[in-house]
């Protein structure tokens, strides 16, 4: 498990993720890598994934699907990527021998029939449409509905896995209107916390703004904290 952040404010939205993932040797040893879960996905989106590692292949397809259709817009992405998802997590499953989420059996409630892993995914962007709300972020997972991936209500600050402890502490920020350098900066002493207590959450660490003014990705180094 990834540790993911987004948190959307009056200025923007901040992004934030840890690069770690796993994967097990032949042995059933444990092994982890790097891979890179935060994707621009237009010139005012961008994606986040954490949980199961198809969430950054989802991530990955659906970046390219989109850019083959030219769709820039955070709008035009939401529309479409509750299907696209769908598709994509329900081929996954089948290549496991359980059946499309659109064909579900009580048997494949059994444990053995549900992915280990649970799969999030996070949308940001900037809306040309909608001025008095323009910053959108929204979830999709697959958490509690077992073999299929659905929107999930949230508030502006999403942290997968959760953390309330700094929920809070994004809240505050938000509230008294501060500049998004500051959230960035909790937001990597946030992971840096995260990657000496847990050895699945490890540099290097990533992070984005979204204004505007567009997309930015930022340099680890750059980021006080």
């Amino acid at each position: 498990m990834t540790q993911i952040i987004a948190c959307s404010t009056r200025e923007g939205i901040v992004l934030a993720t840890d690069s770690r993932a796993t994967w097990f040797d032949e042995a059933g040893g444990m092994r982890h890598f790097s891979l890179k879960k935060l994707l621009r996905l237009g010139s005012h989106s961008a994606m986040l994934s954490a949980g199961a590692g198809i969430g950054v292949e989802m991530s990955l397809a659906f970046q390219n699907f989109l850019q083959r259709l030219g769709a820039e817009t955070i709008d035009d992405i939401a529309t479409m990527a509750l299907s696209f998802f769908t598709d994509q997590y329900g081929k996954w499953l089948e290549q496991r021998g359980i059946r499309h989420p659109s064909c579900p059996t009580a048997d494949e409630a059994d444990e053995a029939s549900v992915p280990m892993n649970e799969v999030y995914l996070i949308l940001a962007g900037y809306s040309l449409k909608d001025r008095a709300q323009p910053y959108v972020l929204q979830l999709f997972s697959s958490e509690g509905e077992r073999i299929s991936i659905k929107p999930v209500s949230t508030s502006q600050i999403i942290v997968v896995p959760r953390s309330m402890s700094i929920e809070r502490r994004l809240e505050a920020l938000r509230e008294m209107g501060a500049p998004l350098d500051q959230l960035l900066s909790l937001s990597k002493s946030f992971l840096k916390k995260r990657s000496a207590e847990e050895k699945e959450v490890g540099p290097p660490f990533y992070f984005a703004t979204i204004t505007s003014a567009g997309y930015k990705e930022i340099v680890e180094e750059e980021v006080r904290g």
